[in-house]
């Protein structure tokens, strides 16, 4: 039996790596999945709801919950392990936000989108998502100073934005081990006990 919803993802997902974000439209997507655009619609009634799912996919297969719920391990190390996945693994790498710099610039920028600003809008939320389920994790352990969710994340959520930005800067910028000091720091003043 085929798991229409999965064939219709990864025929969005194969539009996307061969034609990029702007060429994703239902249209084209029940064209790579042989089925019509009617029946992609009963799965995704919106092209949001496409956009989302996509997204999503790519989005948890990239993040890890880790140890977030070990209470052997202190609160504050817990929650920087996992936020640490928004940056890159080491100054090597930080070519790699480059495509998230390229996301906003496609939703935000002077060429900006339908489809990039769908794209950053999924991300956006789904991120959300993330912190706010780690940080209830916290929370219920009674390791967070306030169980304001929507408070902590927006914190974190702009601070690594911000420290993004700031390892693009070319040679001002700090080293990924400077940032999540910087991470490691805001965390124990604003969030963890």
């Amino acid at each position: 039996m085929v798991d229409r919803r999965l064939q219709i993802v990864q025929a969005a997902q194969a539009v996307i790596a061969q034609e990029g974000l702007g060429a994703l439209s239902v249209r084209t997507t029940a064209a790579r999945a042989g089925i019509g655009a009617s029946t992609l619609r009963h799965y995704f009634p919106t092209q949001q709801a496409l956009f989302d799912a996509v997204v999503s996919d790519s989005f948890n297969a990239q993040l890890d919950d880790l140890r977030i719920a070990d209470t052997q391990v202190p609160a504050a190390d817990r929650l920087l392990e996992c936020l640490a996945q928004f940056l890159p693994p080491s100054d090597d790498e930080i070519a790699q936000l480059l495509n998230w710099l390229a996301m906003y610039t496609a939703a935000l920028g002077p060429d900006r989108t339908d489809q990039g600003a769908r794209a950053l809008i999924s991300l956006t939320e789904l991120g959300r998502q993330r912190v706010v389920a780690w940080l209830e994790v916290l929370g219920d352990q009674g390791e967070l100073r306030h169980l304001d969710m929507a408070r902590h994340a927006a914190l974190l959520l702009t601070h690594l934005d911000g420290l993004c930005l700031a390892l693009l800067a070319p040679d001002s910028g700090p080293s990924v081990p400077d940032a999540l000091e910087q991470l490691r720091g805001l965390i124990a003043a604003m969030v963890v006990r």
